[in-house]
């Protein structure tokens, strides 16, 4: 079995909320010669509340190269997920020492080593501990990270797993692209970290992972997703998406759910990665739930904004604290990434 001990979330330092955010988006937009009513209009609507950046907005928004840009995400990738996962860690009754391997998820930014190799040093963990980064699984990866956590943990059931996921889309944001990509990821995207904590081992009241699944939807690759050129990472969100998501989801869900015997009725619990305002539409009528049943996931999009990988995390983490869960409930955690792909999760609290 693979039984999550502990979740954590942190945010970056400079927070804003979203009308602090519209002048500079104005501005940018007026200084490029471009009319920027479509632009406040979006963030207006997106039901983003608040956002953190690692960097003041005054800093976000002004042009920078790649190599800076790049240089900014290894040295926060490192300090945030070094924070995140001690709290994890120690959420769990655990040492870093305990720790047997380290999945880490990122896809807004690029370094080699990978985190989790500065993350054992930081840390102070053990130097046979293994090492699994996963990246350019863009939203999807926090859920693909509690899987692989998962399958190694029915072949190692003695052993504890950290999965940590670093997010700074603000370091993304291309100061030359005036696209309606880049505007409405400006709009919803914020930065962030979250960690989980797995073992093998059952423990009353925590969420047991009973089962996984992914779904690649064909011909989908070009809906999401990101162009590396010489000034930066170039956003690509499709207008599709939302009917992509309307059209498939529902079928790869019900799928899943007869595979473990169960339907979408017989959920207890929706942990729905909050993409956007739209997705949690779209994911409220094809799935026919309530909006009670997506609290947690807008609760997220409201304070957090869209933290890619970190999301589903960060939803999970607010669910494990809340006092909503009961003995013998089921959840499903769902989560969507460039590919086009579906990570789902079939989630069990034990009795």
């Amino acid at each position: 079995m693979a039984v999550v001990l502990s979740t954590a979330k942190t945010l970056a330092e400079y927070q804003y909320p979203q009308s602090a955010i519209e002048p500079w988006i104005s501005d940018w937009l007026l200084g490029m010669g471009k009319n920027p009513d479509t632009a406040v209009r979006i963030c207006r609507n997106a039901e983003v509340n608040l956002r953190s950046s690692v960097l003041p907005i005054e800093e976000v928004f002004r042009p920078k190269s790649l190599t800076e840009s790049n240089r900014l995400y290894e040295e926060n990738m490192i300090r945030l997920g070094a924070k995140v996962s001690r709290i994890a860690i120690e959420g769990a009754g655990l040492t870093p020492n305990d720790i047997n391997l380290v999945i880490s998820v990122s896809c807004t930014g690029f370094m080699i080593p990978s985190v989790d190799a500065y993350l054992i040093e930081e840390l102070g963990m053990g130097f046979e501990t293994k090492r699994f980064p996963i990246t350019e699984l863009g939203c999807a990866a926090g859920a693909a990270g509690l899987s692989r956590a998962r399958e190694y943990l029915r072949g190692f059931p003695d052993h504890q797993v950290l999965l940590v996921s670093v997010e700074l889309p603000t370091l993304t944001f291309r100061f030359d692209d005036h696209s309606l990509d880049n505007i409405v990821s400006v709009a919803i995207f914020g930065d962030g970290a979250a960690a989980a904590v797995l073992s093998g081992r059952a423990e009353i009241g925590r969420p047991e992972i009973v089962d996984s699944s992914t779904t690649t939807i064909p011909n989908s690759t070009g809906l999401m997703g990101f162009r590396l050129g010489e000034k930066g990472f170039q956003i690509l969100l499709s207008k599709e998406i939302p009917l992509v998501v309307k059209e498939q989801v529902r079928p790869i869900v019900e799928k899943f759910l007869a595979e473990n015997r169960l339907s979408i009725e017989r959920i207890d619990h929706f942990l729905l990665h909050p993409g956007g305002k739209r997705i949690l539409e779209v994911y409220k009528d094809v799935l026919g739930v309530s909006d009670e049943a997506l609290h947690f996931s807008r609760k997220i999009l409201g304070e957090c904004g869209n933290v890619s990988s970190s999301t589903i995390l960060m939803v999970l983490d607010e669910v494990l604290q809340s006092s909503q869960v009961q003995s013998g409930d089921t959840g499903i955690m769902m989560a969507m990434g460039p590919g086009f792909s579906v990570e789902q999760l079939l989630v069990c609290w034990s009795n």
